[in-house]
């Protein structure tokens, strides 16, 4: 459901998660008031819980007792959630359907779910086609997503994601031919766009105690199973405890421009990060926690926002900043001259 909010609606999500939550206990107005303000904005409880207790939805609602309300969809079904469940539009089973030409996309399902979504949605038209888009600004020997082999991996490191410990045997960037075998938590899957490239975050496991912080490419994991080593007690998932950040942030000044904050909020999502809101200058300061081997990507992403963001600091980043605006510039009237 999250991702088609826009079409639903926060209203929909309250409604939705009211109806879920009297269904298995009566709720207070005070009750409902406390769910609309978690999942829309601050004042939506002033339209929506008038209209569901007198108004016009206050058919979805009876009165159990004094001051108390039950889902009233459970006086014909003892699984209500099954009738809360919302009807794909259209559009929606169009965009599916485009998503399904998407390798990468295909990586999470198994070849029996792919068969089954292409089936349901055999009737459907895609939204758009994979020709439809030109990348100009990332690197063309992306990882193979259609090799067999790759997608096994992928599988099995889903299985293993934030679950249990995963045995990888790694061929390293470094000594090309030679492999070693790490025994690892993994934490995360991260996607570079500018690369192409998935990578797996996780932490070493060595006689049952947490190690180092590793980012490998999924691409140069030569075989990959599931360990039965258990996770260490109280071990946190959170990666970012083990993670080697850069010495300092890279501070960032957001101007209120193009809906600049919005587009660095999504765009560096993957990244630790603290904003703040400046009144004096009208702008945010954000300052992003990296790993130093991330500084040339993250580089190259500051500079695809031009004018909205100010680079702050540190030193040797606006060092390199400079040195590539400068080589930019100097290409730039080479092509011209």
């Amino acid at each position: 459901m999250e991702f088609f909010h826009e079409i639903y609606s926060a209203y929909f999500q309250v409604v939705r998660k009211i109806l879920l939550e009297s269904a298995k206990s009566p709720l207070t107005t005070g009750e409902m008031k406390q769910i609309s303000q978690s999942y829309a904005f601050e004042e939506s409880f002033l339209s929506i819980i008038p209209k569901l207790t007198e108004g016009s939805w206050s058919s979805l609602l009876t009165p159990s007792k004094e001051k108390y309300w039950s889902c009233a969809l459970s006086s014909v079904s003892s699984r209500p959630q099954e009738l809360l469940k919302a009807p794909l539009t259209r559009l929606q089973k169009s965009w599916i359907k485009a998503l399904l030409s998407d390798p990468r996309f295909r990586l999470f399902f198994s070849e029996e779910e792919l068969t089954s979504l292409a089936r349901e949605l055999s009737q459907e038209e895609p939204l758009y086609l994979p020709e439809d888009f030109h990348y100009y600004d990332r690197f063309s020997d992306q990882d193979p997503y259609e090799d067999p082999l790759y997608r096994c991996h992928f599988q099995t490191i889903l299985t293993a994601l934030c679950r249990c410990p995963l045995f990888v045997s790694y061929e390293s960037a470094k000594s090309p031919g030679n492999s070693h075998t790490l025994e690892l938590l993994p934490c995360r899957l991260q996607y570079s766009a500018k690369n192409d490239k998935f990578r797996l975050l996780a932490v070493s496991l060595e006689r049952g105690k947490t190690g180092r912080f590793y980012q490998l490419n999924v691409n140069r994991i030569l075989a990959c199973h599931v360990s039965k080593t258990p996770v260490p007690p109280r071990f946190d998932w959170d990666f970012t405890r083990y993670q080697k950040n850069a010495s300092q942030p890279v501070k960032i000044r957001i101007s209120r421009e193009r809906n600049a904050l919005e587009r660095c909020m999504l765009h560096f999502a993957s990244y630790e990060k603290q904003t703040v809101y400046e009144p004096d200058t009208d702008t945010y300061l954000c300052s992003i926690y990296y790993d130093p081997s991330d500084e040339t990507e993250l580089l190259i992403e500051l500079l695809s926002f031009g004018p909205v963001i100010r680079i702050l600091g540190p030193e040797n980043v606006l060092d390199q900043i400079w040195q590539r605006v400068k080589r930019q510039h100097e290409l730039f009237y080479e092509r011209v001259d």
